[in-house]
């Protein structure tokens, strides 16, 4: 399936970059602090010209990306969400299938380097781009997301710096990064003007006046592009008399690294602390819903748009589920009746209404957090796929130990998500719900439905056609449980089923 520009860049921050995150940390030398070592990662393939507006690309074909990993011995600069991160992408003279190559110039030569090595603050990647190619921004972020899964990197300190080629990339990088990327800085760079209005995170361009490879006017007309589309957070230093090479000075200037970590996102979850035992509320600020809704077959997101999203998160006082890697996580989705902008209607029943008792709390052994929906809204499954993400950054969670459920309007868009979280979600529990059948082969993790069996609202034929379809594809994991005479409302009954969350906890990802 091949990706463009806009689509991709939406897919990507919130679907396919997790199915195989976990082969970069697993397929790869262990990260030592203090050393550059060199890594694979397997990325879907590059197609068409970036230089010429074809940067797409192809998620049935892999190619094999080397690239130099740095993981600092000094935690100054971490925080509680981890690391910051930085992206170095080199130079044309550097393209091939030499790695040492990229340790030329830049962060790659500096992390190489004993000394500095010491003192280095950033999570640092640094690829190799292939012989007589360019880069792809939207490849570069695929290996952005594969890393932060797989190392702990605070996402809201996330920069990207090249040099010529590598300055073209970052302009690139930034143009479908907002959102993601805290900061930019191109040296010795240019891109298509027209593109500049899409460039709004932090940006430091370099370059000398004398460049005989890329002219400075290049760099200039994008600079004041950037500018002229209303970005007030753009510098533009411009060497005297220093012809290409004005990366040496700039990467040698420790005032350029802490104008990096100065640059921030804003907090994407918002609210008050999250203390173990108790529920609180927050707010999720993600790419907004667009087209027609998932009943539609039109399940979009804008990245150039947000919306809040209201939830409820409970954190367990009870750890007995706990692991190394962190808490169970427990989606809910409620029904049509509780959308809106009262979250209180979400504790009427399920895992709100649970996680709300002060003696189930006590023993309660998942992260769980019950997002609402807008009023007049559907469930959007790509936009929980992104909420999931960004509870998985901010908070403790086992990321092979993912689950969700929902009720009703929830029960939709639990199989919706089901049919696109292959490799991300580890089981899922639809009640009083339904679905296509033509995405049943998509749904490949165990499945336990629920439903009444005189249901009037939902059929439990739609249902029942959606089990039977899920199972003829394969899926061998798949339950049904049927409540004689009970209509919708089953939801009770099912979230008072304990063997619902023993039967969850013994479900896990497979690397």
């Amino acid at each position: 399936m091949r990706y463009s520009l806009l689509l991709g860049a939406v897919l990507l921050f919130g679907l396919t970059v997790s199915a195989n995150a976990d082969s970069i940390k697993d397929n790869n030398p262990e990260a030592t602090p203090g050393q550059q070592v060199l890594m694979k990662a397997e990325l879907p393939a590059k197609v068409g010209d970036p230089r010429h507006g074809e940067d797409k690309i192809d998620e049935s074909k892999t190619e094999t990306v080397d690239f130099w990993f740095f993981f600092p011995s000094d935690e100054s600069a971490k925080t509680d969400a981890g690391y910051p991160l930085m992206l170095f992408m080199h130079g044309a003279g550097e393209r091939g299938d030499d790695p040492e190559k990229v340790k030329m110039h830049g962060p790659a030569k500096l992390c190489a380097d004993p000394e500095i090595a010491k003192t280095w603050r950033f999570i640092t990647v640094s690829p190799q781009c292939k012989p007589n190619v360019d880069w792809s921004p939207l490849q570069m972020i695929v290996l952005i997301d594969r890393i932060c899964e797989a190392y702990p990197v605070d996402r809201s300190r996330i920069y990207v710096t090249g040099l010529s080629m590598g300055g073209f990339g970052t302009w690139g990088v930034g143009a479908i990064g907002a959102g993601k990327i805290a900061a930019i800085a191109p040296i010795c760079g240019w891109y298509p003007t027209e593109k500049a209005g899409r460039i709004t995170m932090p940006v430091w361009a370099f370059h000398g006046d004398a460049d005989p490879a890329v002219n400075i006017n290049s760099g200039r007309a994008i600079v004041n592009a950037v500018k002229e589309a209303g970005n007030r957070d753009v510098a533009f230093t411009v060497y005297p008399g220093v012809q290409h090479d004005s990366w040496t000075r700039t990467y040698d200037n420790p005032m350029f690294y802490d104008w990096l970590l100065s640059k921030q996102l804003p907090p994407v979850i918002s609210g008050p602390k999250v203390e173990p035992g108790k529920q609180v509320l927050m707010k999720a600020t993600l790419p907004a819903k667009a087209g027609g809704g998932m009943f539609r077959g039109e399940d979009r997101l804008d990245p150039e748009r947000k919306e809040d999203l209201s939830f409820w998160a409970f954190q367990p006082s009870d750890d007995s589920a706990k692991t190394e890697a962190g808490y169970p996580l427990l989606v809910f989705m409620h029904g049509a009746g509780e959308r809106g902008s009262n979250p209180n209607l979400l504790k009427r029943y399920g895992p709100p209404k649970l996680c709300d008792n002060p003696e189930i709390a006590k023993t309660w052994k998942f992260f769980t957090v019950s997002p609402q929906c807008k009023e007049n809204s559907a469930w959007s499954p790509l936009q929980i796929l992104a909420f999931i993400d960004e509870v998985c950054a901010k908070y403790p969670i086992d990321k092979s130990r993912i689950y969700v459920t929902g009720v009703s309007l929830g029960g939709f868009g639990t199989w919706g998500v089901a049919a696109i979280g292959a490799g991300k979600i580890a089981a899922v529990a639809p009640v009083c719900g339904s679905y296509g059948t033509d995405k049943a082969a998509a749904v490949t993790m165990p499945v336990w439905a629920f439903h009444g069996a005189v249901d009037p609202v939902v059929k439990i034929e739609g249902d029942q056609a959606m089990i039977d379809a899920v199972k003829k594809a394969g899926n061998e994991d798949v339950k049904f449980t049927v409540y004689p005479g009970v209509g919708h409302d089953c939801w009770d009954l099912a979230y008072d089923e304990k063997e619902l969350y023993e039967w969850l906890l013994t479900k896990s990802v497979k690397k």
